[in-house]
């Protein structure tokens, strides 16, 4: 027991400084895209004793979804303001506690899996070691960079973290008889709902923890009946739920469908079996020319066309392995399953903006892990049967020496990649070169890191260009109102004032391209046309009254009655 106990906490050491080892070079890197507006111009998180102002920021910007994500941001900003190391700081130690968790849920899954099979004894320090293992892919594989080092998507790492303690708590749960799982199972229902708080992929959990329930717990097919008469009223209450009511009822949006939805439920279907089919490529061989912050991927129109009728065929096919396998192998089929079910909310019905991102799959990641390990574990009984254990120790060690050498190698290169907007997205338009969107952020990182004004007016032409070619309003208002930012400061006030005007006609509402030209009107001493959009920014986003009262553009309005007023 002793050894066990000394493996254990040397496992966490491990785990520590394995994390640490791999993202020092990140915790410096600076804020991209969607923190821009979630953190840094988030004037909501900026007093953390103005509660009303940050439930306000939490309902407007993020929902009560990320409530927990955006509480932790206000809390960063209260002690480091906008020094990005203690952001980076938090989401190392929520990676490492995540780790962690991986690390004990695999160990005691383990000893579960095997428990009929009367092997734990038997299995002790394999158990310890292959739980080492899985937990360790789990931290150095670079697929985590996109949540870990990209700050926003601390949304994704939470809400994993949260997700993961209720099930180990669950499991907790499960070695104890009579009153004394009510500790672990209230505090695995606490930690579900800051899941839920935390990320939409919370709500994903009790049909893991059910699944559990059945896989691992039920002993005979009386107990997985007395257990399904409590589940599948649960069951269809959380169906209920998410098809009527979250988000105003996923159901009546999807037979509907929705201004925002450039593709149907069923192309997103079909379109989502080939970007898992992509995630599997990135999981098992995570190459430095695959990874990107912005995937660029081709919606599929339909089941009959290559490669989608292929991508569909292996999911159906690994749906019906997870059934086969459930009485032969508990443990392979949860973890395909559990796969499946946290990607649900992402990768199913509902058509997202973003088809494919990296950072969807640090949760899922787990899955890869334990089957990795068990994968080179059959390995090692195959080598030690059929010639020795000795050979197969060395292969096995081996092999997975290598991968971990890999994976941890790429990762430190992925935060490289990350240090900086100009690094990130000069990175990403070189994988995704007919995307809109990169090529307007390369242009934001040329513009506002380097002063390279005219780099930038090349790359925002590009992206404009790009943007016609898709049905999309905030694509090209986006590219316009860049180009108008970047001829202003080029001193070309005519062209920005043409580009901003055309962002506003392509969409009236969008209150950055007002506030932009009351700038020029303002520099141009223009007052009346300047107050005039200033006070149309302000009405459509009142983050413009702080940006206007700091901003030198608006200098010579200072001390004017109606512009105090406006920015009071």
């Amino acid at each position: 027991m002793r050894k066990e106990i000394k493996f254990q906490y040397g496992a966490v050491v491990l785990i520590l400084l394995l994390s640490i080892g791999l993202y020092l070079n990140s915790l410096n890197n600076s804020f991209h895209f969607d923190d821009k507006p979630n953190i840094v111009e988030n004037p909501y998180i900026q007093n953390l004793n103005d509660i009303p102002s940050l439930l306000k920021g939490i309902m407007s910007l993020t929902g009560i979804f990320r409530a927990l994500p955006t509480l932790s941001f206000a809390i960063n900003y209260h002690f480091h303001k906008l020094n990005v190391f203690g952001y980076h700081l938090v989401n190392l130690i929520l990676h490492i506690l995540s780790g962690i968790l991986v690390y004990f849920i695999s160990r005691n899954l383990f000893a579960l899996g095997l428990e009929k099979a009367g092997a734990v004894d038997r299995w002790g320090k394999k158990m310890d070691l292959l739980s080492l293992f899985t937990a360790a892919i789990f931290i150095a594989h670079p697929i985590q960079v996109n949540a870990v080092t990209y700050i926003v998507q601390r949304n994704e790492v939470l809400a994993s973290l949260f997700y993961l303690l209720s099930l180990f708590l669950l499991i907790k749960s499960s070695f104890k008889e009579g009153w004394k799982k009510l500790p672990s199972l209230l505090g695995s229902g606490f930690a579900f709902l800051c899941s839920v708080f935390s990320k939409e992929i919370g709500l994903t959990l009790p049909i893991v923890l059910i699944l559990f329930d059945l896989l691992f717990v039920c002993k005979t097919k009386v107990d997985i009946r007395k257990r399904l008469i409590i589940y599948l009223p649960l069951f269809l209450c959380l169906a209920t739920y998410i098809s009527f009511f979250l988000k105003g009822g996923i159901l009546p949006l999807l037979i509907k469908g929705a201004e925002e939805f450039l593709w149907t439920p069923w192309q997103n279907l079909l379109t989502q079996t080939h970007v898992i089919l992509q995630y599997f490529k990135l999981l098992l061989l995570p190459l430095p020319s695959w990874l990107s912050v912005d995937h660029d991927f081709e919606v599929s129109k339909s089941l009959f066309e290559y490669p989608t009728w292929i991508s569909f065929s292996v999911i159906v096919l690994l749906f019906i392995s997870a059934m086969i396998l459930i009485k032969k192998n508990r443990l392979i089929s949860f973890f395909i399953l559990f796969f499946f079910i946290v990607l649900a909310p992402s990768s199913s019905f509902i058509p997202i903006w973003d088809l494919m991102v990296e950072y969807r799959l640090y949760l899922p990641l787990f899955s890869f892990s334990f089957i990795l390990t068990m994968g080179l574990h059959y390995l090692y009984q195959l080598l030690a049967r059929h010639y020795s254990e000795k050979l197969g120790q060395g292969v096995v060690v081996g092999i997975s020496i290598l991968i971990l050498c890999f994976y941890s190698v790429t990762t430190i290169e992925r935060n490289r990649i990350f240090k900086d907007g100009l690094t990130l997205w000069t990175d990403a338009v070189k994988k995704s070169p007919n995307k809109m969107r990169v090529h307007h952020n390369l242009a934001r990182a040329l513009y506002f890191e380097r002063g390279r004004i005219d780099d930038a007016i090349r790359e925002g032409e590009i992206a404009l260009k790009l943007s016609a070619h898709i049905d999309r309003k905030q694509n090209v208002k986006y590219a316009l109102n860049l180009l108008g930012g970047a001829y202003l400061a080029k001193g070309e006030i005519d062209k920005a004032l043409h580009m901003l005007q055309r962002a506003i006609e392509v969409d009236p509402n969008y209150a950055t391209s007002y506030y932009n030209v009351s700038c020029i009107h303002a520099i141009k001493n223009e007052k009346n046309k300047a107050l005039e959009n200033l006070k149309k920014a302000i009405s459509l986003d009142e983050k413009y009254k702080r940006k206007a009262r700091i901003d030198k553009d608006f200098d010579r309005l200072r001390g004017e009655k109606e512009f105090e007023e406006m920015v009071k």
